[in-house]
């Protein structure tokens, strides 16, 4: 297993935490929204061990991209183009790199953390880079899942909602409302069905399954993880 982050303080840390479960795992510094960096990723990764044929792709506004906060009056054309390099051509470069010998060995999972506000968008929070820049990644994986079921490789997305993680804290300083009154705010402006938020171990759940033999026959489907958040009732 390889783990690719910007950040090397975390990465090390994770890769020291699944080293000590008995994982086999290295780690490799990289922007995975900069093309050169993902080419150098997967180089990694196939020198390291293999060319993947699991592949779990999560990012976030890259170095250039600003928080990704605005609304329609005043964000950029510099600022969608930006939002659209990071959500949506790092998931198609990274596939570019991953699908030919995914092809070739006629299996393969390709796994695109994303967000639920991709297909309903909160009012109650001006991210309007991350709706319209996620949303063509579910497009994308909807017609790769048709492309790609042939050579035994499944596409998904996962609609990630609120999950308890370091991002979801830093959110909350942002905000002023500090980390403990966070669910309440949530709760207040947005509402999750559950009550609570969701721990990252059950989104790895999920994951683990889509990326198992098992979930073989799930594919090109944008799956909700948000706790009953979406309303939708499909």
């Amino acid at each position: 297993m390889v783990i690719a982050g910007r950040s090397p303080d975390a990465l090390n840390s994770a890769v020291d935490s699944l080293k000590s479960a008995g994982a086999q795992v290295a780690g490799v510094v990289a922007d995975m929204t900069d093309k050169a960096d993902i080419q150098r990723a997967v180089t990694f990764t196939r020198d390291t061990f293999d060319m993947p044929d699991i592949v779990v792709s999560n990012v976030h506004i890259g170095q250039g991209g600003g928080d990704g906060e605005g609304t329609f009056d005043t964000l950029t054309d510099e600022d969608y183009l930006a939002a659209f390099n990071d959500f949506t051509l790092s998931v198609i470069r990274l596939t570019r790199e991953v699908v030919p010998a995914m092809k070739a060995k006629r299996w393969g999972r390709l796994i695109n953390i994303g967000s639920c506000a991709a297909r309903e968008p909160p009012r109650a929070l001006e991210h309007l880079l991350h709706n319209v820049a996620r949303a063509p990644v579910v497009l994308l994986n909807k017609t790769l899942a048709n492309e790609l079921g042939a050579f035994g490789i499944t596409v998904n997305t996962i609609g990630t909602g609120w999950i308890a993680t370091e991002a979801v804290e830093k959110f909350a300083r942002d905000l002023n409302i500090g980390e403990d009154n966070m669910v309440r705010w949530v709760q207040e402006n947005i509402g999750i069905p559950v009550g609570r938020f969701g721990k990252p171990r059950e989104e790895g759940a999920l994951i683990a399954f889509l990326a198992s033999e098992y979930g073989g026959f799930l594919t090109g489907n944008w799956i909700p993880f948000d706790g009953g958040e979406h309303r939708s009732a499909w």
